[in-house]
């Protein structure tokens, strides 16, 4: 699980995704597990990183590691 060590909810969503950064393109640029691209510009609710993942997609991805 430590490679998405942080939470985040999308703009205008309802689940709390895994993320980490992504250096290759822009050192604010993230992603999540499920694969969701977050621009540095975007504006999502970041939240603590103890928060439980409630992304189906994200917690498969995360269990896995």
């Amino acid at each position: 699980m430590t490679d998405y060590p942080l939470r985040v909810r999308l703009h205008g969503g309802r689940n709390t995704h895994a993320a980490r950064k992504r250096a290759e393109t822009h050192p604010d640029d993230r992603i999540t597990a499920c694969g969701v691209f977050l621009a540095a510009y975007s504006t999502n609710n970041w939240l603590a990183d103890d928060k439980p993942i409630t992304c189906r997609a994200c917690t498969r991805q995360t269990d896995r590691a």
